[in-house]
């Protein structure tokens, strides 16, 4: 869909969710120890990029302008490319779902 992202989740065991989304919000580490870091707003057009994300981290997709689905992941990378949005981490912690 234009101006859609899809979004998907995936451990190592299962796909946790994939869905079409406005946006995903997800914290990212600063450094190789996990320091600093900082959220990372991922809308249609994003540029290309793959994201170390933080230790405990928080993820949340968004449509309508609302929290559709949110998940404490442990580590991973995000992959952004062409309108989707793959998260690959070892373990994720389902908080919301719609």
């Amino acid at each position: 869909m234009e101006g859609m992202l899809t979004f998907r989740l995936l451990t190592p065991r299962k796909e946790v969710v994939s869905c079409s989304c406005d946006a995903v919000d997800l914290w990212a580490k600063d450094d190789e120890k996990g320091c600093g870091g900082g959220s990372v707003g991922i809308r249609p057009g994003h540029v290309r990029a793959v994201v170390a994300l933080a230790e405990d981290g928080l993820l949340k997709v968004i449509s309508a302008g609302k929290i559709v689905f949110a998940a404490k992941v442990r580590g991973g990378f995000a992959r952004i490319e062409g309108g989707a949005v793959t998260v690959l981490t070892p373990s994720a912690e389902v908080t919301t779902e719609n």
